[in-house]
């Protein structure tokens, strides 16, 4: 069927056929449909997928990555009271938790010099209670014999703070000076018991930061009687008596009758 200026089709489905006005014959060339661009949600999607890919493959290079800060290992062994040089150290990347990042060291720098109070060996985590981080000529050391039932028993360890009290003279005349406080132990070896009952003698190695100091210890080990106390984390008065002499604790002893 046909009417003036247009043409019909048919279009045919698969059950019938459907008849309807087509474009006018002299429409010219035919008119394609345009397509249309994605929706919202199918860009939203999108987004969201590439995002989770990407995070993914974030999380592998992060999983599968090595350590990316390096800290201070002995380089070879080092014995107790050496002072360490670059020989001494070598970096190496490490994860650590934070407990051990706060006593550890990522510059070997600040450890040159430092005295070493405790053995160390090769590939070893160098921390801060290791060593005494201080530069050359800023810390002597000093050694000498005691007997051990006057050191703490001879239980004393390296890095551990001790006072040095020494008593000079004898009788009612006797007086006790304390000669260093909190002097570093370095190290101290025990000897066995010389004799049956004896506690045996120990050589005791001692770092102090002042001359004075070395000078004070020297002179009480040779003029008086050495006694070692053990100091690690007291929290004392910055006024601790520094002298004893029982005149003295009698003088304090009348001027405060109650003990005050």
């Amino acid at each position: 069927m046909s009417r003036r200026g247009q043409v019909m089709t048919d279009l045919r489905t698969g059950s019938g056929s459907i008849t309807g006005p087509s474009l006018p014959a002299d429409a010219g060339p035919g008119i394609r449909r345009r397509r249309s661009l994605p929706g919202g949600r199918a860009v939203v999607g999108a987004f969201l997928i590439t995002a989770a890919a990407v995070g993914v493959f974030a999380a592998y290079l992060d999983a599968t990555a090595g350590p990316d800060t390096e800290y201070v290992v002995a380089a070879r062994s080092v014995a107790v009271g050496s002072q360490l040089t670059s020989d001494d150290l070598t970096l190496v990347p490490l994860d650590l938790p934070a407990e051990q990042r706060s006593r550890a060291f990522d510059d070997p720098d600040v450890l040159e010099g430092a005295t070493v109070i405790g053995p160390l060996e090769p590939a070893e985590l160098i921390q801060s209670s290791m060593v005494v981080a201080t530069q050359p000529g800023q810390v002597e050391e000093i050694s000498f014999a005691i007997d051990v039932d006057r050191a703490v028993a001879g239980r004393l360890l390296p890095g551990e703070r001790v006072d040095l009290l020494t008593t000079y003279g004898s009788g009612e005349r006797a007086y006790t000076v304390a000669v260093v406080r909190d002097a570093l132990v370095v190290e101290m070896t025990r000897d066995g018991p010389s004799s049956l009952g004896a506690a045996g003698q120990g050589v005791l190695s001692l770092a102090v930061a002042d001359a004075a100091d070395s000078l004070a210890i020297a002179h009480a080990v040779d003029a008086g009687t050495v006694t070692v106390v053990r100091a690690s984390g007291l929290d004392r008065p910055a006024d601790l008596p520094d002298r004893y002499h029982p005149e003295d604790a009698a003088v304090r002893a009348s001027a405060d009758p109650g003990g005050r």
